[in-house]
């Protein structure tokens, strides 16, 4: 027969009861991993451009090389985009709604919904990352005018007590607000998203599945395009999920988060310019 326990504090109480107190050790790893994964991806990143920035900087510059810096229509048109980049990074973007769902646990299925067990935000350029457990929400904003890579990301998470062993499936619905650009001005601008899906056993003592789903993207811009989701950015709500093998009575973190980078290269003739708002709920997660 089912066992049906509802409620966020019985739903809570119910998986203590049958796997124990979850270890706090465990949470403090998971997300010090995260945040090294992210550090060390901005140092492979700046380390990756570094020696091909070096060779097209010459290039650019050479075949430039008859135009003038400080020519009055360049520091003109440079200051003017400028201006325009920064009032566009103050356009302000409609956060998903908040919605009320109840935890429940039907056999060996869990429906958990916040407020969820802890949050995570790395932010090493002092932009815009924040994350609330309380009500499963991150926000991230990052922008880069031509002053090469910024680096933002945040996430919530939910734990899980797996009490059969075998295939598990980790799902998540999230509503989202996106409002994201690259421009080069002569130079060149990237933007990249990426939503992930990770689960941390608690038994295994490490990641047992790490996947990336969507809203998730990865765009370019060069010599004088522009590109982005303009006029007014992207509302939607989708649903993802990944799998992993669990253990018996085995406690689980299961991560929603969001990584965000934007760069933009300068010289003396213009710059590129990357930005990025992202906005996330996440009204439930289901283990099963």
């Amino acid at each position: 027969m089912a066992i049906v326990v509802r409620g966020h504090q019985q739903v809570r109480n119910y998986q203590r009861l049958l796997g124990g107190e979850p270890r706090q050790s465990a949470v403090k790893k998971a997300t010090s991993e995260m945040s090294r994964y992210v550090t060390e991806r901005l140092e492979r990143s700046n380390e990756a451009r570094k020696e091909i920035d070096s060779i097209l900087a010459k290039r650019h510059d050479l075949i430039l090389s008859k135009i003038h810096e400080e020519h009055p229509h360049l520091r003109t048109e440079n200051a003017q985009l400028r201006r325009i980049f920064e009032q566009r990074a103050k356009r302000k973007l409609t956060r998903p709604r908040l919605r009320k769902i109840e935890s429940l646990i039907i056999s060996d299925t869990a429906t958990l919904s916040p407020p969820y067990d802890d949050q995570w935000v790395i932010n090493p350029a002092n932009q815009t990352a924040d994350a609330s457990k309380t009500n499963g929400t991150y926000n991230l904003g990052v922008q880069s005018l031509g002053n090469g890579t910024q680096e933002v990301a945040a996430g919530v998470m939910s734990r899980f007590l797996c009490t059969v062993s075998g295939l598990q499936r980790f799902a998540a619905v999230i509503d989202f607000s996106d409002d994201w650009w690259d421009s080069a001005s002569g130079y060149v601008a990237h933007n990249y998203v990426s939503t992930r899906l990770w689960v941390f056993g608690e038994s295994e003592n490490a990641w047992v599945v790490r996947t990336e789903v969507q809203p998730s993207w990865s765009d370019g811009a060069a010599y004088f395009e522009h590109h982005g989701n303009d006029p007014n950015g992207q509302t939607g709500e989708i649903s993802v999920e990944t799998f992993f093998q669990g253990q018996t009575n085995s406690w689980y973190q299961g991560w929603v988060w969001t990584d965000a980078q934007a760069y933009g290269n300068s010289g003396p003739f213009g710059f590129g310019a990357s930005s990025i708002k992202f906005n996330a709920s996440v009204p439930w997660m289901l283990f099963t």
